[in-house]
């Protein structure tokens, strides 16, 4: 590795009971082309890990002759700790962030840095939205955040921007992290044509049976609906700022990720149920569909699915839990 040269990119990738895919996941992020071997970072941030990740990641370190990896051990506590503590090691111009179960194409980083220009704060590589302007951090919400794209992959942050911003993931959230992450980060930019959208596909998404949402029901999915309502409390003092439109937006996102919850408690079956927390997940999913349908014109805005579920759910919750079960071949 050439001495006194420029970090360019941190990757922060926290790592919890990742020993699959760990390897794959850390060797494509250092196989980058048109990038120099001093101008990345690897930042493995090992969360605890008891299947022999940790090993892996001391491994990992060791094998790379560039000395581009290196490693942080820590208890578990999250992925959100496990990213910040990334960030606190970060020396990089600009951040990005891996999951430990995904990869990224050899022309990841160099088509993220090509749009990188001073004054980017932010380069997004989505569907959600594309332009040839830059967005606003307002522009960007509305556009883009409320439009489904609510992940942090895929993306290019400048390290400065974070800092000055003071933007971390709330930790104690095992779901909706990322959305309140991308607000914040937003909110910081405010006004500020600094955020570039593109479309390319060279983040390599891996859809994991044993992420987040693709569990059975326990406690955590209620951070679903907290980090919805706790998103409509950050964007409200910016209200004029946007749309109406992105407020419907909201109360819309409010809306599905409440049917999400409800879903998860009606699919686990009686029998498996802890009584007191799925009425919990109902009544705190059910609260938050009543208060999004107080934005005019969010019904309307609803497929028509869920326009039946909410028909439904109003009648009888009990009822609703019972057919949705049985249409899942759960009840």
């Amino acid at each position: 590795m050439e001495e006194n040269r420029e970090i360019l990119v941190s990757i922060i990738i926290p790592v919890y009971q990742a020993k699959d895919t760990l390897d794959r996941c850390v060797l494509s992020c250092l196989n980058q082309k048109f990038v120099k071997e001093g101008e990345i970072e690897v930042i493995l941030v090992d969360d605890g890990s008891t299947d022999g990740s940790s090993e892996i990641c001391d491994r990992l370190a060791k094998e790379d002759e560039h000395g581009r990896v290196q490693v942080v051990h820590t208890e578990n506590h999250g992925v959100s700790h496990a990213r910040n503590v990334g960030l606190e090691h970060a020396g990089g111009r600009f951040v990005v962030f891996v999951d430990s179960d995904d990869e990224v194409k050899a022309g990841y980083l160099e088509t993220l840095m090509k749009y990188a220009d001073e004054g980017t704060s932010l380069v997004d590589e989505t569907r959600s939205f594309t332009g040839n302007t830059k967005l606003s951090g307002f522009q960007y919400i509305e556009n883009s955040v409320l439009d489904h794209n609510t992940h942090v992959w895929g993306k290019l942050f400048e390290r400065k921007s974070i800092e000055e911003g003071q933007v971390r993931f709330k930790e104690g959230l095992a779901i909706g992290e990322d959305l309140l992450f991308l607000l914040d980060f937003a909110i910081s930019q405010g006004k500020r044509h600094t955020i570039k959208c593109i479309e390319d596909g060279n983040y390599i998404y891996t859809e994991n049976a044993a992420g987040a949402m693709k569990q059975e029901f326990k406690e955590s999915y209620l951070g679903e609906i907290l980090s919805w309502r706790e998103a409509e409390e950050k964007l409200l003092p910016y209200k004029n700022e946007m749309s109406r439109d992105a407020f419907v937006d909201l109360s819309v996102n409010q809306i599905l990720t409440a049917f999400l919850v409800i879903g998860k408690v009606a699919v686990l079956g009686q029998d498996k149920r802890d009584n007191d927390l799925a009425r919990l997940a109902v009544d705190e999913a059910k609260g938050q569909i009543e208060h999004a349908l107080k934005t005019q014109g969010v019904f309307a805005a609803l497929p028509l699915g869920h326009k039946i579920k909410v028909a439904l759910l109003r009648l009888s919750p009990e009822l609703y839990l019972k057919l949705y079960g049985k249409h899942k071949g759960k009840g």
